[in-house]
Protein backbone atom coordinates (compact mmCIF):
# COMPACT_ATOMS: atom_id res chain seq x y z
CA UNK A 1 0.00 0.00 0.00
CA UNK A 2 1.62 3.38 -1.21
CA UNK A 3 -0.03 6.68 0.22
CA UNK A 4 1.00 9.03 -2.11
CA UNK A 5 1.32 9.81 -5.77
CA UNK A 6 4.58 12.39 -6.46
CA UNK A 7 7.98 11.10 -7.64
CA UNK A 8 8.65 9.05 -4.70
CA UNK A 9 5.06 7.03 -4.63
CA UNK A 10 4.86 6.85 -8.30
CA UNK A 11 8.04 5.67 -8.40
CA UNK A 12 7.86 2.96 -5.61
CA UNK A 13 4.72 1.86 -7.49
CA UNK A 14 6.27 1.48 -10.63
CA UNK A 15 9.10 -0.84 -9.54
CA UNK A 16 6.62 -3.09 -7.41
CA UNK A 17 4.91 -3.49 -10.40
CA UNK A 18 7.84 -4.42 -12.75
CA UNK A 19 9.56 -6.73 -9.40
CA UNK A 20 5.97 -8.80 -9.40
CA UNK A 21 4.45 -7.16 -6.09
CA UNK A 22 0.84 -6.85 -5.83
CA UNK A 23 0.54 -2.97 -4.71
CA UNK A 24 -2.37 0.04 -4.59
CA UNK A 25 -0.93 3.61 -4.75
CA UNK A 26 -3.74 5.85 -2.80
CA UNK A 27 -3.40 9.44 -3.70
CA UNK A 28 -5.44 11.81 -1.42
CA UNK A 29 -5.88 14.56 -4.60
CA UNK A 30 -7.67 14.52 -7.35
CA UNK A 31 -4.28 13.83 -9.79
CA UNK A 32 -1.37 12.13 -9.84
CA UNK A 33 2.25 13.86 -9.82
CA UNK A 34 2.89 15.80 -6.20
CA UNK A 35 4.25 19.15 -6.23
CA UNK A 36 5.48 18.58 -9.60
CA UNK A 37 2.03 19.11 -10.75
CA UNK A 38 2.07 22.84 -9.18
CA UNK A 39 5.10 23.93 -11.51
CA UNK A 40 4.33 25.45 -14.89
CA UNK A 41 8.35 26.28 -14.80
CA UNK A 42 10.83 24.22 -16.54
CA UNK A 43 12.29 21.41 -14.43
CA UNK A 44 16.19 22.24 -14.73
CA UNK A 45 17.55 19.97 -12.76
CA UNK A 46 16.58 16.72 -13.73
CA UNK A 47 19.62 14.80 -15.50
CA UNK A 48 18.49 13.79 -19.10
CA UNK A 49 15.26 15.94 -18.96
CA UNK A 50 15.02 18.80 -20.54
CA UNK A 51 12.53 21.41 -22.04
CA UNK A 52 10.28 19.93 -19.73
CA UNK A 53 7.66 21.34 -17.15
CA UNK A 54 7.05 19.91 -13.83
CA UNK A 55 3.37 19.34 -14.74
CA UNK A 56 4.93 17.92 -18.05
CA UNK A 57 7.10 15.79 -15.78
CA UNK A 58 4.14 14.73 -13.59
CA UNK A 59 2.30 13.48 -16.48
CA UNK A 60 4.54 11.72 -17.47
CA UNK A 61 5.24 9.89 -14.43
CA UNK A 62 1.35 9.12 -14.27
CA UNK A 63 1.21 7.73 -17.96
CA UNK A 64 3.88 5.36 -16.64
CA UNK A 65 2.51 3.71 -14.17
CA UNK A 66 -0.86 4.01 -16.24
CA UNK A 67 0.81 1.97 -18.84
CA UNK A 68 2.22 -0.83 -16.45
CA UNK A 69 -1.52 -1.13 -15.26
CA UNK A 70 -0.45 0.32 -11.72
CA UNK A 71 -3.78 0.24 -9.23
CA UNK A 72 -4.29 3.49 -8.45
CA UNK A 73 -7.02 5.18 -6.69
CA UNK A 74 -7.46 9.20 -6.70
CA UNK A 75 -9.13 11.13 -4.18
CA UNK A 76 -8.91 8.70 -1.22
CA UNK A 77 -8.54 10.10 2.47
CA UNK A 78 -9.31 7.33 4.84
CA UNK A 79 -7.31 7.05 8.08
CA UNK A 80 -4.79 4.15 8.33
CA UNK A 81 -5.22 1.56 11.11
CA UNK A 82 -3.22 -1.25 12.34
CA UNK A 83 -4.77 -4.99 13.14
CA UNK A 84 -2.86 -7.43 14.18
CA UNK A 85 -0.74 -7.73 11.30
CA UNK A 86 -2.12 -5.85 8.89
CA UNK A 87 -2.68 -2.15 7.79
CA UNK A 88 -6.39 -1.19 6.61
CA UNK A 89 -7.33 1.87 5.32
CA UNK A 90 -10.63 1.94 3.40
CA UNK A 91 -10.96 -1.01 1.73
CA UNK A 92 -7.46 -1.84 1.59
CA UNK A 93 -5.45 -4.12 3.44
CA UNK A 94 -1.73 -4.34 3.12
CA UNK A 95 1.46 -5.62 4.90
CA UNK A 96 3.56 -2.98 3.82
CA UNK A 97 2.50 0.29 3.68
CA UNK A 98 5.06 3.08 1.56
CA UNK A 99 4.96 6.79 3.24
CA UNK A 100 5.41 9.15 0.45
CA UNK A 101 3.08 11.83 0.88
CA UNK A 102 5.32 14.65 0.31
CA UNK A 103 5.07 17.99 2.12
CA UNK A 104 2.94 21.27 1.90
CA UNK A 105 4.02 25.10 1.60
CA UNK A 106 4.31 26.60 5.33
CA UNK A 107 1.51 29.35 5.56
CA UNK A 108 2.57 30.76 8.89
CA UNK A 109 -0.55 32.58 9.99
CA UNK A 110 -1.40 33.81 6.54
CA UNK A 111 -4.40 32.02 4.21
CA UNK A 112 -4.74 31.70 0.13
CA UNK A 113 -6.44 34.31 -1.48
CA UNK A 114 -6.49 36.33 -4.49
CA UNK A 115 -3.55 38.61 -3.23
CA UNK A 116 -1.99 35.75 -1.55
CA UNK A 117 0.17 32.87 -2.70
CA UNK A 118 0.93 30.65 -0.48
CA UNK A 119 3.82 28.54 -1.87
CA UNK A 120 5.33 28.93 -5.74
CA UNK A 121 4.38 27.83 -8.80
CA UNK A 122 0.32 27.90 -9.51
CA UNK A 123 -0.85 29.91 -6.57
CA UNK A 124 2.32 32.95 -6.89
CA UNK A 125 0.89 31.97 -11.52
CA UNK A 126 -2.42 33.39 -10.37
CA UNK A 127 -1.66 36.07 -8.56
CA UNK A 128 -2.11 39.42 -10.92
CA UNK A 129 0.91 41.90 -10.29
CA UNK A 130 1.84 43.10 -13.72
CA UNK A 131 2.22 47.07 -12.19
CA UNK A 132 1.77 45.54 -8.52
CA UNK A 133 3.47 46.47 -5.51
CA UNK A 134 4.78 42.96 -4.90
CA UNK A 135 6.20 41.24 -1.26
CA UNK A 136 7.60 38.09 -1.43
CA UNK A 137 8.13 36.56 2.40
CA UNK A 138 11.45 34.04 3.27
CA UNK A 139 14.81 34.03 2.08
CA UNK A 140 15.71 30.66 0.32
CA UNK A 141 15.69 29.77 -3.02
CA UNK A 142 11.83 29.61 -3.87
CA UNK A 143 11.57 33.20 -2.20
CA UNK A 144 14.22 34.47 -4.92
CA UNK A 145 13.08 32.52 -7.38
CA UNK A 146 9.26 33.61 -7.53
CA UNK A 147 11.04 37.16 -6.62
CA UNK A 148 12.17 37.30 -10.30
CA UNK A 149 9.05 35.38 -12.07
CA UNK A 150 7.15 38.34 -10.35
CA UNK A 151 9.45 40.92 -11.76
CA UNK A 152 9.37 39.43 -14.92
CA UNK A 153 6.02 39.69 -15.10
CA UNK A 154 5.77 43.43 -14.41
CA UNK A 155 5.69 43.42 -10.73
CA UNK A 156 7.60 45.89 -8.08
CA UNK A 157 8.94 43.05 -5.75
CA UNK A 158 10.24 43.23 -2.35
CA UNK A 159 11.82 40.22 -0.68
CA UNK A 160 11.48 40.39 2.89
CA UNK A 161 14.50 37.87 4.46
CA UNK A 162 14.50 37.93 8.27
CA UNK A 163 17.74 37.08 8.41
CA UNK A 164 20.64 36.66 5.62
CA UNK A 165 19.20 34.66 2.55
CA UNK A 166 19.49 31.23 2.39
CA UNK A 167 19.12 31.06 -1.56
CA UNK A 168 21.63 29.94 -3.84
CA UNK A 169 24.34 33.02 -4.84
CA UNK A 170 23.44 31.90 -8.95
CA UNK A 171 19.39 33.09 -7.71
CA UNK A 172 20.05 36.13 -5.59
CA UNK A 173 22.68 37.63 -8.75
CA UNK A 174 19.88 36.94 -11.03
CA UNK A 175 17.87 39.50 -9.23
CA UNK A 176 20.20 42.22 -8.54
CA UNK A 177 17.33 45.12 -9.42
CA UNK A 178 15.20 43.73 -6.92
CA UNK A 179 14.98 45.09 -3.42
CA UNK A 180 16.30 42.98 -0.40
CA UNK A 181 15.17 43.95 2.83
CA UNK A 182 16.91 41.78 5.73
CA UNK A 183 16.08 42.01 9.34
CA UNK A 184 12.66 41.65 11.77
CA UNK A 185 9.45 42.27 10.04
CA UNK A 186 5.84 42.02 10.76
CA UNK A 187 4.22 41.25 7.65
CA UNK A 188 -0.26 41.27 8.46
CA UNK A 189 -2.70 40.17 5.46
CA UNK A 190 -5.25 42.52 6.79
CA UNK A 191 -4.31 45.15 5.38
CA UNK A 192 -1.58 43.82 3.32
CA UNK A 193 1.02 45.33 4.69
CA UNK A 194 5.00 44.39 5.73
CA UNK A 195 6.23 47.19 8.47
CA UNK A 196 3.73 49.62 7.63
CA UNK A 197 4.41 49.29 3.86
CA UNK A 198 1.29 48.56 1.94
CA UNK A 199 1.53 45.81 -0.71
CA UNK A 200 -0.85 44.62 -3.40
CA UNK A 201 0.21 40.89 -2.97
CA UNK A 202 2.25 38.51 -0.98
CA UNK A 203 4.05 35.65 -1.89
CA UNK A 204 4.60 33.60 1.16
CA UNK A 205 7.78 31.26 0.92
CA UNK A 206 8.35 29.67 4.44
CA UNK A 207 9.61 26.43 3.51
CA UNK A 208 7.25 23.23 3.43
CA UNK A 209 6.29 20.59 6.15
CA UNK A 210 6.10 17.20 5.82
CA UNK A 211 2.35 15.39 5.43
CA UNK A 212 1.65 12.55 7.54
CA UNK A 213 -1.01 10.38 6.78
CA UNK A 214 -3.65 10.23 10.07
CA UNK A 215 -3.49 7.05 12.22
CA UNK A 216 0.11 6.42 11.91
CA UNK A 217 2.56 7.40 14.00
CA UNK A 218 6.17 6.43 13.02
CA UNK A 219 8.92 8.54 15.17
CA UNK A 220 9.72 11.82 13.63
CA UNK A 221 12.19 14.44 13.54
CA UNK A 222 11.90 17.75 13.07
CA UNK A 223 8.59 17.14 11.94
CA UNK A 224 9.83 14.95 9.38
CA UNK A 225 9.55 10.85 8.99
CA UNK A 226 12.74 9.69 10.34
CA UNK A 227 14.25 6.38 8.24
CA UNK A 228 17.33 3.80 7.83
CA UNK A 229 18.88 4.03 4.94
CA UNK A 230 16.21 0.60 3.67
CA UNK A 231 14.15 3.74 3.87
CA UNK A 232 12.36 1.80 7.14
CA UNK A 233 10.60 3.51 10.00
CA UNK A 234 10.35 2.75 13.32
CA UNK A 235 6.98 1.27 13.01
CA UNK A 236 6.75 -2.34 11.81
CA UNK A 237 6.19 -3.17 7.88
CA UNK A 238 6.26 0.90 7.19
CA UNK A 239 8.45 2.32 5.16
CA UNK A 240 8.96 6.60 4.03
CA UNK A 241 10.46 7.58 1.21
CA UNK A 242 10.72 11.45 -0.70
CA UNK A 243 10.31 14.63 1.00
CA UNK A 244 8.11 13.25 4.35
CA UNK A 245 11.62 12.28 5.14
CA UNK A 246 14.12 15.06 4.46
CA UNK A 247 16.42 12.02 4.10
CA UNK A 248 18.02 13.68 1.22
CA UNK A 249 18.15 17.17 -0.73
CA UNK A 250 14.49 17.67 -1.65
CA UNK A 251 14.17 17.07 -5.25
CA UNK A 252 12.54 14.64 -8.17
CA UNK A 253 15.21 13.30 -8.43
CA UNK A 254 16.46 12.03 -5.15
CA UNK A 255 12.85 11.35 -4.44
CA UNK A 256 11.95 8.88 -7.08
CA UNK A 257 15.61 7.51 -6.16
CA UNK A 258 14.19 6.70 -2.80
CA UNK A 259 11.12 5.31 -4.03
CA UNK A 260 12.87 3.11 -6.37
CA UNK A 261 15.00 2.28 -3.16
CA UNK A 262 12.06 1.06 -0.94
CA UNK A 263 10.47 -0.67 -3.40
CA UNK A 264 13.21 -3.09 -3.70
CA UNK A 265 13.70 -3.15 -0.09
CA UNK A 266 9.75 -4.57 0.39
CA UNK A 267 10.36 -7.09 -2.60
CA UNK A 268 13.39 -8.41 -0.96
CA UNK A 269 11.25 -9.08 2.10
CA UNK A 270 9.14 -10.75 0.30
CA UNK A 271 11.56 -13.52 -1.67
CA UNK A 272 11.11 -11.52 -5.20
Amino acid sequence: MILGGGPAGLSAAIWLKKLGVDAVLLERSGALGGLQRRSPYENLWIPGVQGRTGQDVANSMADHAAALGVEVRLNHEAPVMQEDELYRTGDFAASYVVIATGTTPRAGRFHPSETVAIGPGEPMEALDVEGKRVAILGGGDNAFDQARFARDRGGQVTVFSRGEPRAQKMLREMIPDVRVVVGAYEARQKGMTVNGEVFDAFGIMYGFEAVVPEGLKPRRKGGYIQVNRLGETSSRGVFACGEVTDYWHPCVTTAAAHGIQVAKQIAVKLGR
